[in-house]
């Protein structure tokens, strides 16, 4: 459902003649919960957080088509540099993409990260999979001897 129809609705409901502060009221309260996304089904009114996750998409995203743009051609389709912005936004957001850059983390209190995108932490504990990979016992095997 459309935005401004859903907060048509909510205003449709009001009961009685509500005054103009009450129509304001509900048109906001209905604005904010059509935009905004309840992080991690919290549905009070305290718990909702604006979606930040759309905006950062929007900013991968035209960063990426300013890089890949000029090297997309035309073939004389006049939208095709706008669907292929709109597809690759559409999945970006789907699947969740965002860039979290080092001043992100410093703001969040999170430790930095090292020159390959991982923290120490993250490293000891990809260190110990790998190690404990293979200290693992090879599983048996059938060997064939295939003499002639």
């Amino acid at each position: 459902m459309d935005i401004v129809e859903e907060v048509a609705e909510a205003i449709a409901e009001i009961p009685g003649t509500p005054s103009s502060h009450e129509i304001a009221r509900i048109a906001i309260e209905a604005y904010q919960k059509a935009i905004w996304t309840p992080a991690f089904d919290i549905t009070n009114r305290m718990g909702m957080i604006p979606e930040i996750r759309r905006g950062r998409v929007s900013q991968l995203t035209g960063s990426i088509m300013n890089l890949i743009g000029k090297h997309l051609c035309d073939h004389g389709e006049t939208n095709h540099h706008r669907e292929a912005s709109r597809t690759l936004f559409e999945t970006l957001y789907e699947a969740g993409a965002e860039i979290i850059t080092d001043a992100d983390r410093a703001v969040a209190g999170l430790p930095r990260r090292g020159p390959y995108g991982l923290t120490a932490e993250e490293v000891h504990i990809l260190e110990a999979q790998r190690t404990q990979a293979m200290l693992r016992p090879l599983p048996p095997m059938i060997l064939e001897n295939s003499r002639s």
